[in-house]
């Protein structure tokens, strides 16, 4: 067949649920995923024929399974970058629930020092009073 790709029993670039083909660039894709495979190609989605990872997603050489053509290699699973992206926002919230009791920490310890400004300024003030008072009646 000429300028086609031929699939082996294995793998296929075809979405099972969709039906379109789709090229790595267009997907959203972890960083664990090369941007070009050491064929000098953008890796292609690929989702697997096995009987042991039936129709699990992967990001593959281009150049693989084409007659004619030596692949690099270049293999990676679809769904790591989902698990490490479940990872991240994990890690997001417990980190946003963090910030969000130190931010409540830090306000209530604002509070605490302006009650503690006014108590001392009030004593302050309260001092200078009884000392006036004492003041008037040494003199009367």
């Amino acid at each position: 067949m000429v300028g086609g790709r031929s699939t082996a029993v294995g793998s296929s670039i075809r979405s099972p649920s969709s039906g379109n083909w789709a090229r790595s660039q267009n997907q959203n894709r972890s960083a664990r995923v090369p941007e070009w495979c050491r064929c000098g190609y953008h890796p292609i989605l690929r989702w697997s024929r096995t009987e042991s990872n039936p129709n699990k997603p992967f990001f593959g050489c281009s150049n693989y399974n084409i007659r004619g053509k030596t692949w690099c290699g270049m293999f990676v699973w679809a769904d790591i970058g989902q698990e490490e992206s479940a990872r991240i926002a994990d890690s997001d919230r417990v980190n946003g629930g963090m910030k969000m009791n130190l931010a409540w920490r830090v306000g209530r310890l604002e509070d605490d020092i302006r009650s503690q400004k006014f108590m001392n300024l009030l004593m302050v003030d309260v001092f200078m009073m009884v000392v006036c008072l004492l003041v008037m009646c040494y003199k009367f």
